[in-house]
């Protein structure tokens, strides 16, 4: 099947058909993750505090998959543009071999590491147990997570995300069928409580990611060729590497974040962690623009970079900033108005439906930095600039989280509120600072080309 080039006809079309497809998915996937917490949710608190707590430690598995599939997708994008087919071929083979490795790595590390952390942010007795039993599935699982990405990777790079879209819209449906039958049991299966939820998952992303690998492979977008061309290519690994670890780092640091964040939120109790976590799902439906738009621009940008067209680069950009804005605009005062409705799905416990509604309309206020964040970094990783974004997370994830929280909470004792406001004041003075940066790059490459 011929790829889709980006490179000619009407930037603002292109947009959308990459954008929607994955902005439906992705609020299918968001929604797939509102049934986890609505089950763990109607388990116990404690049960909804540990998967909180779960995140950072599950986000290395997101971290490393989704950071090197977008520096492979760029890569792969590039070569496109300069209709380099042979490096393009090349890049796909070896991507899933480098995954292989990576998934070994990610659970040896992730099951030795969980348990210590853990207990790093105060869970003991049951809720560790709980928040333990979680996350050992999932990291057993890495290599279907791994799978998914990468393949998906490709096909983006070639402009495709519906299909991505469509599996992801498939598992949704799929999990409000199997999370239910592995936490209760039933029909033969022996309930498994809080882990069955993670097991779901797992077996959704073993089909997902074999559906979606089949696909590249059907297109002709991978090769299976000779053993010899599959073993690992130290050039090819060093090049994808180079572009996809900054991303997978700076995706490292929001878990890193996570932890600081939820260090310091133990000081304020159980329920605080639980908003905070319930907080996060709704964050994420608002987002859900910059996804789409944020993969729109790996793919645009990086066939018309490759392809040397800047001018249709510069106009990419100009039009997400665009679309993200008026589509985030609208987002923010529907979760603004509708908070307290929101939080309720996940949990009926009147002091987290307090403490989660306060958070999300503190943090409604600031989801256009969100989204600004998103797509001037995904112009970057798409003109192969990738390490700004690790640096970039590094600071408003780790550093700045760790010198505020500590004076707001240890020095200045103030209320959870406040807490919240310094969250919202570091990610905008991040975003000012990324803003700026980006677009001095894009008029770098827009001087140099002519």
């Amino acid at each position: 099947m011929k790829s889709a080039s980006l490179t000619s006809g009407p930037i603002g079309s292109h947009i959308r058909k990459i954008a929607l497809p994955m902005s439906i998915g992705f609020f299918f996937n968001t929604m797939y993750n509102v049934v986890d917490s609505y089950y763990a949710g109607q388990t116990s608190t404690a049960a909804l505090a540990a998967m909180a707590l779960t995140f950072p430690v599950f986000f290395i598995i997101i971290a490393v998959s989704e950071g090197l599939a977008r520096g492979a997708s760029a890569l792969i994008a590039n070569a496109i543009g300069e209709e380099n087919a042979e490096k393009e071929s090349a890049l796909a083979r070896q991507l899933f071999s480098l995954g292989v490795i990576c998934a070994i790595l990610i659970t040896a590390v992730g099951l030795t590491v969980a348990e210590p952390l853990f207990r790093l942010l105060g869970a003991t007795g049951d809720y560790l147990e709980l928040a333990k039993g979680y996350i050992f599935p999932l990291f057993c699982g890495s290599i279907f997570f791994l799978l998914s990405s990468m393949s998906n990777s490709i096909l983006l790079a070639h402009g495709d995300s519906k299909t991505f879209g469509k599996v992801l819209v498939a598992g949704f449906f799929l999990n409000l069928i199997l999370d239910p039958w592995f936490l209760y049991g039933g029909f033969g299966l022996p309930a498994f409580g809080v882990p069955g939820i993670a097991w779901a998952t797992v077996i959704i992303q073993a089909l997902g990611g074999s559906f979606l690998f089949s696909v590249a492979l059907r297109r002709g977008f991978v090769k299976v060729e000779s053993f010899a061309k599959m073993m690992p290519d130290i050039r090819i690994y060093t090049d994808i590497l180079r572009q996809g670890i900054p991303t997978s780092f700076s995706m490292m640091s929001i878990a890193l974040g996570f932890f600081v964040t939820t260090y310091y939120l133990k000081f304020y109790g159980q329920a605080a962690v639980a908003a905070f976590g319930v907080g996060t799902r709704i964050e994420q439906i608002a987002l859900l623009p910059a996804i789409g738009l944020g993969a729109a621009i790996v793919s645009i940008v990086g066939q018309n970079n490759g392809a040397g067209k800047i001018d249709r680069v510069k106009e990419c950009m100009q039009l997400c900033v665009k679309y993200g804005f008026f589509l985030i605009l609208a987002a923010s005062v529907l979760i603004y108005l509708f908070a307290t409705p929101l939080v309720r799905l996940f949990t009926p416990d009147p002091e987290v439906i307090s403490l989660g509604t306060t958070y999300v309309r503190i943090m409604a206020m600031i989801q256009w930095a969100y989204v600004m964040t998103f797509v001037h970094t995904g112009f970057l990783q798409a003109v192969k600039r990738p390490m700004y974004g690790f640096v970039e997370s590094v600071i408003r994830k780790i550093i700045l989280p760790l010198g505020v929280f500590y004076t707001v909470v240890t020095l200045l004792e103030v209320h959870l509120n406040g807490f919240w406001v310094s969250m919202a004041a570091i990610n905008v003075a991040m975003t000012i600072v990324t803003i700026i940066y980006a677009q001095s790059v894009l008029r770098k490459i827009a001087k140099t080309s002519t």
